[in-house]
């Protein structure tokens, strides 16, 4: 009796071992499952980073795009200020020559 009792036992100790190996493989392949996540996060957190800068880049270039506009459209109205003033000499002139 003492005999099957205790064969009983080492039957259910093999059972917990199969199991805990089991279960250490479940875990060494979550981990490399994880560890597969946290490199498409790093390579997420990469392109983020990218379309960031180049928002940023994107932003500057517009900034600038902007002042150069204000500032052609200050030179053309300086242009045609200097234009009527050259006119307006002209006629000057051409009304003192009658």
């Amino acid at each position: 009796m003492e005999i099957r009792k205790n064969r009983a036992v080492i039957d259910r100790l093999k059972t917990v071992q199969s199991e805990l190996q089991s279960l250490g493989r479940g875990s060494t392949e979550l981990l490399q499952a994880s560890n597969g996540i946290l490199d498409a996060v790093r390579q997420v957190l990469v392109g983020t980073q990218q379309i960031a800068a180049a928002s940023e880049e994107a932003g500057r270039a517009g900034a600038e795009a902007a002042t150069a506009a204000r500032e052609q459209a200050q030179g053309a109205e300086d242009l045609a200020a200097a234009i009527e003033e050259i006119a307006s000499l002209a006629d000057e002139l051409q009304n003192a020559k009658s």
